[in-house]
């Protein structure tokens, strides 16, 4: 069965079982499958059957899910868009998308669409709400359309969209429920929902959750952001599945009292996004004796995560953990810059290969051709995606990975091309040219990013205040997490022989 078919089939079993759970309000089976109708009618009567995508806005709210699958179950892939994300960002990705229609969970921010899109009221369709307007027959994306579009950062500063496929989806979560695997496990499994759906992570819990019959609990950014109130949410939660960047285990890691007694049932961690530090893994293992903590490894374009290992004591005595061996239908292979297939043990940069593969970026065909190929795997011709992250591969098919070979990296779980903030500081009212770095910890990992310009005069008020203003007018274009923690004010940005920032400099002056 597809995706949808699966979803269906668990509304049928379970139809009075909470699908979500946000604020302590619960969205039954029921409830998501009927709305989603309800939505999904809608689409088809605005619509019709262009597969065309349709933008969701908002954050994580019950009318998310249902919006996604009401796109979906009327043939249109969907474009998740967070809150948190500023008008100019969210303007250009409906732009870039080529969306006619937007089903606003929130209200948008003024300006964001054009007199071209519709915009319907998503938190009214959730709730049974039948606003005027046209009501047409859903049909479903059939397996090679988009099922859903994730915008990521690009080097331009204009976000790019991946394209995910229903059937690369439905390949990816029938691995990935084997991950969760919960025997022994009492009453319905709860998967915890930390990223927002903008994020391509949460696409591990929502459909873990979704096509299994069990329940997604989605923690806002709000709870986040308060070490008590997410103490109390997470033990109300009765998690059982755990779905997030190592850095939000960190955090609650910070609280003593985060342990076994507030999630008795947690069986098994799942990590994406970054780099797993064996400290934090070590940490888990001890608080969480009963629990497994998995780490793995993949890019947007392969479908959130391609490898798997599961952190043993044996993994914590060196100095980086592993990232897994590749999931059924998918090939890691390690190449040199001339393309070349490296043999175990040499370092080279990491091409996914297999049946999660994306069909490339949406309305990009030079970004298109120059990451996606098709690569021969005993004579069959297979989708692969050229990585840009360095690794190797042991003996034994089991993967390290080992940094960029280029200015993007991860934070806080979020791909940043470190040249998008960089054109969009140079949008900033007197920025005459910018740099940004990346600061790294003792162990490898991004811990915040160092922004550098140079202003085209001499500006008045402190250090603190000009770069207070600064961080203001970045915001205006791309999202927090983007913004970096640092900004300083240089006469000139040190140059390479080849006319580039010289980040090695910057990074140098940084420490």
């Amino acid at each position: 069965m597809d995706v949808i078919e699966r979803i269906q089939a668990a509304a049928t079993r379970h139809g009075d079982r909470p699908a979500h759970t946000y604020r302590a309000e619960h969205l039954s089976y029921a409830q998501l499958w009927s709305a989603s109708t309800l939505v999904a009618e809608r689409i088809a009567g605005e619509l019709g059957h262009d597969g065309s995508p349709v933008v969701v806005y908002g954050h994580k709210e019950h009318a998310m899910p249902v919006a996604f699958l009401g796109a979906v179950r009327a043939g249109h892939p969907y474009v998740p868009v967070d809150v948190s994300w500023p008008a100019d960002r969210i303007a250009s990705v409906v732009e870039e998308s080529g969306a006619r229609l937007v089903v606003a969970v929130r209200p948008l921010p003024h300006g964001v669409t054009g007199d071209a899109v519709t915009v319907l009221d998503g938190e009214h369709l959730a709730r049974g709400l039948v606003p005027p307007g046209p009501l047409g027959t859903p049909r479903p994306v059939a397996p090679d359309d988009p099922h859903y579009v994730i915008y990521t950062s690009g080097s331009t500063g204009r976000p790019k969209g991946v394209q995910i496929t229903s059937s690369a989806l439905a390949h990816f979560v029938d691995w990935a429920t084997t991950l969760a695997d919960e025997t022994g496990i009492e009453g319905t499994p709860v998967w915890l929902n930390q990223a927002p759906f903008s994020f391509d992570l949460s696409v591990m819990d929502l459909y873990g959750a979704l096509t299994t019959g069990a329940t997604l609990h989605s923690l806002d950014s709000a709870t986040v952001g308060n070490a008590r109130a997410l103490h109390d949410e997470l033990g109300r939660s009765d998690v059982s599945v755990w779905v997030s960047t190592p850095s939000f285990a960190d955090l609650c890691l910070a609280d003593p009292a985060f342990d076994a007694t507030v999630l008795p049932r947690l069986r098994v961690f799942l990590f994406c996004g970054e780099t797993l530090s064996p400290t934090t893994a070590g940490a888990l293992m001890q608080r969480f004796p009963e629990a497994r903590v998995v780490n793995t490894y993949g890019p947007t374009e392969s479908t959130v995560a391609v490898t798997s290992v599961r952190i043993g004591p044996e993994h914590l005595d060196g100095s980086a953990l592993p990232v897994g061996r590749a999931k059924p239908g998918t090939t890691i292979l390690i190449r040199d810059e001339a393309g070349a297939t490296l043999p175990a043990g040499s370092s080279g940069e990491i091409v996914i290969a297999g049946d999660t593969v994306s069909v490339g970026y949406l309305h990009r065909p030079d970004l298109t051709e120059a990451a996606f190929t098709l690569v021969d795997l005993d004579g069959v011709p297979t989708p692969a995606y050229r990585t840009g992250d360095l690794g190797r591969l042991d003996p034994d098919g089991m993967l390290f990975f080992g940094g960029r070979l280029d200015g993007q990296v991860k934070l806080h779980g979020y791909r940043i091309e470190l040249e998008d903030i960089e054109t969009n500081l140079r949008r900033v009212t007197g920025v005459q040219q910018a740099a940004v770095v990346a600061i790294r910890g003792e162990d490898g990992v991004v811990t915040h990013l160092h922004g550098f310009v140079q202003l085209d005069h001499v500006p008045d008020g402190s250090p603190l205040a000009v770069a207070t203003g600064l961080k203001r007018g970045l915001r205006t274009y791309v999202p927090e997490y983007m913004v970096p923690k640092v900004l300083t004010v240089v006469e000139r940005i040190p140059m390479t022989p080849n006319g580039k920032a010289d980040r090695r400099a910057l990074e140098a002056g940084s420490r």
